[in-house]
């Protein structure tokens, strides 16, 4: 190294480099500042020397940063290096990589602490903006996923009962007729129709009418079996898919709706009301076909009504 002067490079180097260079005694005032610390933090050579390490630490930060200096004056570690906020002159904040180191006399004595950052701010700015970004990107897809949720459901039920709409019914029949086939046992349709609905509309309104339903719906829920089907088939009629049971365990089924509905009571306007409701079943075994099994479905519902409303029948038990 002979003929350089390690003095003026060190110099050289303490004034021009990016890197904030600042210099405290022990109790963290400080004794010395390169250029770039004045440039980061807008105070002149002179003004440093009035200040203290907490006079550029954001209040909420200041007692962490009081614990770390404290661990270097007491030689419980011998560095730190952590990002962190500071404080500038004109009040604002910014992130900074900092590494600070005790310096330490000829006696082997702690007697100031060496500290260098680097405005990482614009770096710090662009990790928040990304984390808001993808806090924003996950909230849209769960609304997304909602959205297409609801819109699922929406294509497959009925928006006033939440039953299966007709277009799904027209699947679990088809489903079904299969499955029928395949294992050879029986398969029962059952088509039911509110007995004189339109009064119920006419007399109390369709708020009333609406209510029916909705009421309607949850009987059915209840009374049906786990394996059996059941949706709005349009308007007033609903529709009952029963697989793999026998005519008399379908009619059982049926009987147990119908009985259930008589029971119901809708409070329409202050008066309580009751309604019933007519049910036909068509049970078929060999190779059932959709169009024949709600054709002999509908005829029964037209015989039950016929003979008086509030029953169910089964086609196949009728001299139709």
């Amino acid at each position: 190294m002979q003929g350089i002067d390690l003095t003026s490079v060190y110099k050289q180097i303490f004034n021009s480099t990016v890197v904030a260079i600042g210099i405290t005694d022990t109790a963290g005032r400080y004794t010395i500042v390169n250029p770039a610390w004045t440039n980061y933090l807008g105070y002149s050579e002179e003004e440093a020397k009035n200040l203290k390490i907490s006079d550029i630490t954001p209040i909420e930060d200041r007692e962490g940063s009081d614990l770390s200096f404290s661990r270097l004056v007491s030689q419980k570690v011998k560095s730190i290096r952590t990002t962190r906020r500071f404080l500038n002159k004109a009040g604002n904040t910014f992130w900074a990589d900092l590494n600070a180191t005790a310096l330490y006399d000829e006696n082997n004595k702690i007697c100031q602490i060496l500290g260098l950052f680097v405005n990482i701010d614009p770096q710090k700015q662009a990790e928040e903006d990304l984390e808001k970004l993808n806090a924003q990107l996950t909230l849209a897809n769960k609304e997304l996923h909602e959205a297409m949720n609801k819109l699922s459901v929406m294509a497959r039920k009925d928006p006033l009962t939440q039953l299966y709409n007709r277009r799904v019914l027209e699947e679990v029949m088809q489903r079904e007729i299969q499955r029928s086939i395949r294992s050879e046992r029986g398969l029962g349709v059952a088509i039911g129709d509110i007995d004189d609905f339109k009064k119920i509309n006419d007399t109390y309104g369709h708020a009333c009418g609406d209510e029916v339903l909705k009421q309607l719906a949850n009987v059915f829920r209840s009374k049906v079996r786990a394996s059996d089907t059941v949706g709005r088939w349009g308007g007033e009629e609903f529709l009952f898919v029963l697989p793999e049971t026998t005519c008399k365990g379908a009619m059982v089924v049926i009987e147990r709706i119908r009985k259930a509905v008589a029971d119901i009571r809708v409070n329409c306007s202050g008066e309580e009301i009751s309604f019933t409701i007519s049910l036909g079943l068509s049970y078929q075994t060999e190779s059932p076909q959709r169009e024949s099994i709600v054709a002999e479905a509908d005829k029964a519902l037209y015989k039950a009504k016929a003979d008086g409303k509030n029953r169910g029948y089964c086609y196949q038990k009728l001299d139709l």
